[in-house]
């Protein structure tokens, strides 16, 4: 069978190499080609297809990433999505596979990998690139299909919070005199958070904040 894909990235050269790795050996037809959020939700709506290739993070006044995945989900919900990505953060990987992306591959791996995902993906089957697995601690797929991997859903308001502040430029000690809790409780709140998501740099929570918008109410009263 060859399947119809659709492909979404902002740059010519990644669509012309997916579309090489795909129609080897007919193992899929491009249908369409997409370089925007919104390019993409409207080709979704006029070209049939069997699956979505596509970028994490792509210009446009719609939003992308997390926002876009979960946007394609809600309108296309038996679609099967594979995500490329040149995102080097676990617990951002965590939050695209809970929207429901069955396939997740690194751009800087093995070009390789790419039909292999797609068959593992048009088979129901979860599959990891082995840059993901690598930087998740190599999870099994039941674990991936079971969703055991920590998410924003398993954060406390207080530890939300925290990395909330903490990523709006707040240090432990101004965090502590901010929500008027003791040193040693937002330390060790900002610790747990970083443990329940897989975290583990300061920088890989600014880019979990960024990503998914959380520094937005970082300055609204939250609870204690």
């Amino acid at each position: 069978m060859v399947y119809r894909v659709i492909l979404a990235d902002d740059h010519p050269v990644v669509l012309k190499g997916l579309t090489l790795a795909l129609t080897k050996d007919r193992l899929a037809e491009v249908v369409g080609e997409a370089q925007s959020p919104h390019a993409l939700l409207a080709l979704l709506e006029d070209v049939p297809c069997d699956a979505l290739v596509t970028d994490f993070s792509m210009p446009g006044a719609e939003g992308d990433g997390l926002e876009l995945l979960s946007e394609v989900r809600r309108r296309h919900p038996s679609l099967p999505v594979m995500v490329i990505t040149t995102v080097i953060n676990p617990a951002l990987y965590r939050e695209m596979l809970a929207t429901g992306v069955t396939a997740l591959v690194g751009k800087a791996g093995d070009a390789r990998e790419i039909p292999e995902a797609f068959m593992c993906m048009m088979s129901q089957s979860v599959y990891l690139g082995s840059s993901v697995r690598e930087l998740m601690g190599r999870p099994s797929r039941a674990s991936a299909r079971a969703g055991l991997w920590g998410t924003l859903t398993a954060l406390s308001p207080r530890e939300l919070e925290v990395l909330q502040l903490f990523a709006s430029g707040r240090n432990v000690s101004e965090i502590a005199r901010a929500t008027g809790r003791g040193l040693s409780t937002v330390s060790q709140q900002k610790t747990n958070a970083m443990r329940k998501l897989g975290l583990g740099s300061d920088t890989e929570i600014y880019e979990y904040v960024d990503y998914l918008h959380l520094g937005r109410s970082s300055d609204r009263g939250a609870p204690r």
